[in-house]
């Protein structure tokens, strides 16, 4: 089975320490930190703090997954901004924060860093914002050695959107850059359904997002609150994906039922495999 996980920006209405135990009290092997204001915001969260997190990570037997996602992280007014393709040098604001991200990889030992393009911004041109992207994936991957891997994220909306993008950029990446797929936003914008995109993709995953959503319309929900095919994905996870593969909800818009899904989706997910 892989190894089943959660996102921290799903229990933002619980203390960091009470979700992660209590993830760990449900049977959970990961989790995925995503740094923000209210969990480890990484403008004033010090050295010590960040390693006793890790350390009660080790000691609850979670694999950490550092998320990246965070949407008001770098600036309070612009929804994940800036990004990687800014036609200006504030780009380099979002490269230096996946740098910090990277030595937080160190110490928490996470393998995987995620991230996205982040969406086209206004005066961009898509040619130049596929060069500032690879100039940066690059040079993250340079940082990243051999021990962590760089995980990038198909986001509706983002000039890097679906699968399709992906399979356009692939060929110019670092060996130690790989897919993270998101279940839910296949049914958004994306020509292959989840148990489809985990077989056609299974080489790519480094790591997996668990979601529902309607088809069309990008919101997160629950499982069973859309209409991904449980069974079906569960059963293309089992056949086609390491164990070692990470798979975690992210259910952001539901922190405030944390308590209940973290128990709900880890049952899902075990009784249909």
């Amino acid at each position: 089975m892989v190894k089943l996980g959660y996102n921290s920006n799903g229990f933002t209405s619980h203390r960091l320490s009470d979700g992660l135990r209590m993830l760990a009290d449900c049977g959970y092997q990961a989790v995925a930190i995503t740094p923000d204001v209210c969990h480890l915001d990484p403008r004033d969260t010090s050295t010590n703090e960040l390693e006793a997190t890790a350390k009660l990570c080790r000691d609850l037997g979670l694999e950490v997954i550092i998320e990246t996602g965070a949407r008001y992280v770098l600036d309070p007014l612009r929804k994940h901004r800036p990004n990687l393709l800014e036609p200006d040098e504030s780009r380099m604001i979002r490269l230096r924060f996946l740098q910090q991200m990277l030595e937080w990889c160190e110490i928490f030992n996470a393998k995987t860093l995620s991230l996205w393009s982040g969406a086209l911004p206004p005066g961009q041109s898509s040619s130049q914002a596929e060069h500032y992207f690879l100039e940066a994936i690059h040079s993250l991957s340079s940082s990243a050695g051999e021990n962590i891997k760089i995980a990038i994220e198909p986001e509706p909306g983002h000039w890097l959107a679906n699968t399709g993008d992906w399979q356009k950029i692939k060929p110019q990446l670092p060996s130690n850059v790989g897919l993270c797929l998101d279940i839910g936003h296949l049914l958004v914008n994306d020509k292959h359904s989840p148990a489809e995109a985990i077989e056609i993709f299974k080489d790519d995953i480094i790591a997996l997002q668990l979601d529902d959503m309607r088809r069309g319309e990008h919101t997160h929900c629950a499982p069973g609150e859309g209409d991904v095919d449980w069974p079906s994905l569960v059963a293309a996870c089992e056949k086609h994906l390491s164990p070692d593969i990470t798979a975690c909800f992210e259910l952001s818009r539901d922190s405030h039922r944390f308590h209940q899904l973290v128990k709900s989706c880890s049952e899902l997910y075990k009784g249909l495999c």
